[in-house]
């Protein structure tokens, strides 16, 4: 790994004139030197926001929909946060000792083929949680104003949502330190105390049905707080396994705790069900915020384009991963596609039936598969076969056509997935098969494990594999 010292950028600054220079998003020096790596304490503050926002308000208001008890929605918001951090530990691990992005890692380790469409996917599943971040906010500003206009609106917000990414990682870096954290932190904990203070505890602690399995929930919990491409973030972090822990820790106790119950009290206090998301949103602005409507729209605005910095940061490592090394192309070039994609994907999400379990369902099972296969890569194949990949990033031309056995554990992993999770076109019915995302992410470590020492102990191992036909670093 290229380096010089352990220091992170003094200021904000910094940062930010990094950001505008070099985002270590291509093959051509793509790798985070050490010198650049940030401080824990950054990485607190970002994953408060990124981990906590109004997806896990949803998230909560739809577990009281489905008519858990308060303490069954925090239960399972607990439970999907232990189950991410197993997943996330290893996946960070993998970005800070690279210091590589998620889309250059699966170049180097899928090949061509196994790149692309890794890097698409990536694509267009952030532009899917875009799409459902930006049209829940027109919608709560339908409920708070009657704006109507929701589809417009959104598409609206999409496009312009993408201005902090074209500062780079320093963008989003200030953006959560210094603004939106404190502002949800004291926000949630006044509604969570007058709320509780006002709920009867008989209601807090039963449910009314039992129309979502727990596990269910724990798996959608797992997909709402699930990236998948935890290396883009990690990269910049401190090459130690334990690392992130604290800022995971943290994150989650606000994201998936607090959030998950202030969005349970939400449905609670207001009555109204799943499809009146903004006259519950405006209730809880009168109910909270003082009757400030347009603190609430503040608030929310604030938080949407905060954790959409996430989603767009990794729309736009995957096209610099598929465009970057193109002849007189500039980062600025792909932030203004991805916007164009989310704009799209924006305008789509409204004719997509049970949008925000069709996404975290997908999330929580495609990427964090593919992480999965090339930690095995990088850490569990080398110890039991003859080969080991060079550390260098191999340019287009020269990366190797396919890694066939890590394509079909993808392929294995996520077929199961989506089965076990009924997200196959067609599918009647859901099976019962416990905590489906993890049991996915298993398969595929286990069949890619199992396929690549196979093949790593054949005649053709390095054209089987997606080996680089040379170590070429442009």
């Amino acid at each position: 790994m290229t380096a010089t010292s352990s220091t992170s950028p003094s200021s904000t600054g910094q940062e930010l004139v990094i950001g505008l220079s070099h985002d270590y998003s291509t093959s051509d020096a793509g790798e985070v030197p050490l010198s650049q790596r940030r401080s824990l304490y950054h990485f607190t503050a970002l994953w408060i926001t990124l981990a906590a926002g109004f997806t896990y308000l949803f998230l909560g208001f739809q577990y009281h929909d489905a008519g858990y008890s308060l303490w069954r929605a925090v239960g399972a918001g607990a439970v999907g946060a232990v189950a991410y951090l197993l997943y996330a530990l290893p996946a960070a691990y993998l970005g800070s000792t690279t210091g590589l992005t998620h889309s250059l890692l699966t170049r180097s380790i899928f090949g061509k083929i196994g790149s692309v469409v890794v890097s698409l996917i990536l694509i267009g599943v952030a532009a899917g949680w875009t799409a459902f971040a930006f049209n829940l906010l027109a919608t709560l500003y339908d409920g708070l104003f009657s704006w109507g206009n929701v589809v417009l609106i959104s598409v609206v917000l999409a496009v312009v949502g993408v201005t902090n990414n074209v500062f780079g990682f320093g963008g989003i870096a200030a953006f959560a330190r210094y603004l939106v954290a404190p502002l949800m932190i004291l926000w949630m904990v006044y509604l969570l105390v007058k709320g509780i203070a006002t709920v009867p505890g008989a209601v807090m602690g039963a449910g009314t049905s039992d129309n979502l399995p727990f596990l269910s929930g724990v798996g959608l919990a797992i997909g709402a707080v699930m990236w998948g491409n935890e290396p883009d973030t990690w990269r910049y972090g401190k090459p130690r396994f334990f690392w992130p822990t604290l800022p995971l820790v943290v994150a989650f106790a606000i994201g998936l705790v607090l959030f998950v119950a202030g969005g349970w009290l939400m449905g609670a206090l207001s009555g109204v069900g799943q499809y009146d998301i903004g006259p519950a949103f405006r209730y809880s602005v009168e109910y909270s915020l003082f009757g400030a409507l347009w603190l609430g729209a503040i608030v929310a605005t604030v938080l949407q384009i905060a954790i959409n910095d996430g989603n767009y940061y990794e729309m736009i490592n995957a096209g610099q991963n598929l465009f970057g090394q193109a002849k007189g192309w500039r980062r600025l070039y792909t932030c203004l596609l991805m916007a164009g994609v989310a704009a799209v994907f924006t305008w789509w999400f409204p004719h997509l039936q049970n949008g925000f379990f069709s996404i975290a369902g997908w999330t929580s099972i495609a990427l964090p598969s593919a992480t999965v296969v090339m930690c095995v890569d990088k850490f569990v194949l080398p110890r039991l076969s003859p080969v080991e990949r060079p550390a260098a990033v191999p340019s287009w031309r020269a990366a190797g056509l396919a890694n066939w056995p890590a394509i079909a554990a993808v392929l294995v992993a996520v077929l199961f997935g989506a089965w076990g999770l009924g997200l196959l076109p067609g599918q009647g019915s859901t099976p019962s098969l416990g905590l489906v995302p993890v049991e996915a992410w298993l398969i595929a470590g286990l069949v890619y494990l199992l396929l690549g020492t196979v093949a790593a102990r054949s005649s053709g191992a390095r054209t089987l594999l997606g080996f680089a036909s040379a170590d070429v670093d442009g």
